[in-house]
C-alpha cells in the first residue's frame, strides 16, 4: 500500500517475494494489487534487476529489469534441490546449516544470496551468515540448543493459521507449547498440523480447551498456569532430537501486555532449564 504515492521510486536491485490475494479491501481487485506491487519498478531501467517467485513468473509478465527468478519447489535461478540451496547450479548451503526452518524462510534467505550474489559476496561469507543468523525475534526464533533439544519461540503466532505455518517448517518431532487468551476460537484446524506433536504443554485461559482438543487426537498433553511452568513440562515430554516450539494460536492478553513480553519470558524460561 505504501508504493500507492511513491512516485520517484528506483531500486537498483527489487525483491517481490509473492503475490497472493491479500489487503483486497484496499485494492479491490486482485490485478489492482498486483499493479500497485509493480509500481516499485516504474523507474527501473533495463541494467536493474528484479527478483522474482516463479510461482509468479506469468502474473509479473513483462517489466524492464533484468529478471532472477527463485522458489523453494521450482527450478529458477536460486532453487531447493537435496536439502540444499543452489544459486545457477552451484551449492551455496546445506538446509541443516541454516537455523530458521520453513520453505517461506527459504525462499526469503534465496533472495538475499541472488542480492548478495550481484553485489559479489563471497559463498563463505553467505554461509557464515546464515550459520548465526537466528531469525527475527518472537517469529520462529531460534533460542538455542540444549541436549540435542532445539528450542524455537514464535510467540508472534496469536492464532491458529500462523501456529499451522510453524509446524509446517518441521519434520522432527515437536513438542509444542500452546495457549493463552481465550477468545473462543476452535482449535479443529490445527488437527491435520499435528502428525508430527508428540506432546503439547498447556497454558493461560485457553488450557483446558487445548487439553480436550488435545486428547481427542490422542496427543499427551499436560495442563498448567504459567508458560514458565510450561517450559519444564515441555522439556520432561521431550526426547534428544526433538524441537520444543512456542508457537501459542492465541494472543498474550491473559498473562502478558503483549507477544514480545511473552516471547521473552520464554527465552528466560530456557535459559534457566537445567
Amino acid at each position: 500500500q505504501q508504493l500507492h504515492d511513491f512516485k520517484n521510486f528506483k531500486p537498483n536491485i527489487g525483491v517481490i517475494t509473492n503475490l497472493t490475494e491479500t489487503h483486497l479491501d484496499f485494492f479491490k481487485t486482485y490485478d489492482n494489487y498486483v499493479n500497485h506491487k509493480l509500481m516499485i519498478f516504474d523507474n527501473s531501467k533495463e541494467e536493474d534487476i528484479v527478483i522474482i517467485n516463479m510461482a509468479d513468473k506469468e502474473t509479473v509478465g513483462d517489466i524492464k529489469p533484468r529478471k532472477i527468478y527463485f522458489s523453494s519447489n521450482l527450478k529458477g535461478n536460486s532453487y531447493i534441490e537435496k536439502d540444499a540451496i543452489y544459486y545457477d547450479g552451484e551449492l551455496i548451503i546445506n538446509l541443516n546449516d541454516i537455523r530458521v526452518k520453513g520453505n517461506h524462510n527459504y525462499e526469503n534467505i534465496m533472495c538475499a544470496i541472488i542480492a548478495a550474489k550481484e553485489f559479489g559476496v563471497t559463498n563463505s561469507m553467505i554461509k557464515e551468515v546464515l550459520n548465526k543468523f537466528s531469525g527475527v525475534e518472537h517469529r520462529l526464533e531460534y533460542v538455542k540448543k540444549l541436549n540435542n533439544r532445539e528450542f524455537y519461540n514464535d510467540s508472534k503466532s496469536t492464532n491458529v493459521v500462523s501456529t499451522k505455518v510453524a509446524l509446517s517448517s518441521f519434520s522432527k518431532p515437536v513438542i509444542l507449547l500452546l495457549g493463552g487468551l481465550d477468545r473462543g476460537h476452535s482449535f479443529e484446524e490445527l488437527g491435520d498440523s499435528l502428525t508430527h506433536v508428540k506432546g503439547i504443554a498447556a497454558f493461560g485461559e485457553t488450557k483446558n480447551r487445548i487439553k480436550e482438543f488435545a486428547d481427542s487426537l490422542g496427543i499427551d498433553c499436560v495442563v498448567v498456569e504459567k508458560l514458565s511452568e510450561a517450559v519444564k513440562v515441555a522439556y520432561t515430554l521431550s526426547d534428544e532430537g526433538d524441537v520444543i516450539l512456542l508457537s501459542p494460536a492465541c494472543a498474550s492478553w491473559d498473562q502478558y501486555p503483549d507477544f514480545e513480553s511473552r516471547g521473552r519470558d520464554f527465552k528466560e524460561a530456557v535459559e534457566k532449564l537445567i
